[in-house]
């Protein structure tokens, strides 16, 4: 995109960024700058956390923001109560299982990345709280690429700029 675009992030602007993700450590949990695609979200669509959308609608390309989130703002605390046994078989697909290992586990809601804690012969043990609830997030992010996003990538939920669609 032109480096003299000045449209601002919001809702229904399909958003291309690095960011930089740490803990209250100063520990790197991930980063998209040495990778060799950015993060592309739809804007306003609950594909990022809402406080990660709070924080940078707005911001225009070639922006840079530092920013922190507590839990209630990204993937809420953890609870005790978000544990469950899920069959062996519903985690075929996720290859050798073992205590620790992060899976994803296909619920009514969507699927819900998770943790498993224990594994048995028939059935596995899953920590179902996203791996990252309870934790304050840091943030540094650079805004590359700011559009209006298509009706088709609105409709689908998703960006078209490769030039195709598997919905």
């Amino acid at each position: 995109m032109a480096q003299g675009n000045q449209m601002q992030i919001n809702n229904n602007h399909f958003v291309s960024l690095h960011y930089r993700l740490t803990d209250d450590s100063g520990d790197l949990i991930e980063s998209t700058f040495d990778a060799a695609k950015p993060m592309q979200y739809l804007h306003g669509r609950q594909q990022m956390p809402r406080g990660f959308e709070a924080a940078v609608e707005h911001l225009k390309t070639g922006e840079q923001l530092t920013f922190s989130l507590r839990p209630a703002e990204a993937y809420g605390l953890r609870s005790v109560n978000k544990k469950q046994r899920v069959p062996v078989k519903y985690l075929g697909h996720e290859g050798k299982l073992a205590a620790g290992k992060q899976v994803h586990i296909n619920t009514e809601n969507g699927v819900v990345p998770s943790t498993i804690i224990k594994v048995g012969k028939f059935s596995v043990d899953v920590d179902m709280n996203h791996p990252l609830a309870g934790k304050n997030l840091h943030f540094d992010v650079e805004v590359l690429a700011v559009r209006k996003a298509s009706d088709e990538e609105i409709s689908h939920g998703h960006s078209h700029a490769e030039g195709h669609c598997g919905n």
